[in-house]
């Protein structure tokens, strides 16, 4: 058998190492709960709603001079409630449209309007209640490209 397999050299090892697969990845890792925010909604990974055990309803707290949200379990008699579960697939999170808030948080914290903005998030407790704090002061962000709609 001659060919391609004639070509292929023999090498050592010697020297190599591996290469973690950790720096193949964006800062956050993403079996950790994450938290997205574009110009007009939020967004929350599956990671989120499995660290409150698929809750189906959640309050948001801000804190614009840490930076920082925070995601409270609730249930629908809480007044400031929003629904961010789907469960036709499973229990995951879906993309909420918030404008204003996005809008608030955007001109507080002095992000790019074309950019999106992602935080990795942990649990936390506040008198035995567990919730999500999201930290966006080392958040990722890059900018949003809209997919095409069809006319280009």
């Amino acid at each position: 058998m001659s060919g391609i397999m004639d070509e292929i050299q023999e090498i050592s090892l010697e020297g190599f190492k591996v290469v973690s697969g950790e720096l193949f990845r964006g800062q956050l890792a993403y079996d950790r709960p994450i938290c997205t925010l574009w110009s007009d909604s939020i967004s929350f990974s599956k990671s989120s709603v499995m660290a409150l055990n698929s809750c189906e309803r959640i309050r948001v707290e801000i804190n614009l001079e840490k930076k920082c949200i925070l995601v409270v379990p609730v249930t629908a008699k809480d007044k400031d409630n929003v629904k961010w579960l789907k469960t036709e697939k499973g229990p995951q999170a879906k993309k909420i449209t918030c404008r204003s808030l996005a809008k608030k948080l955007y001109d507080a914290w002095s992000w790019e309007e074309d950019h999106v903005y992602r935080a990795g998030g942990r649990l936390v407790t506040v008198e035995n209640k567990v919730m999500l704090l999201y930290d966006f002061n080392n958040c990722e962000s890059w900018i949003f490209k809209p997919r095409g709609n069809g006319n280009e």
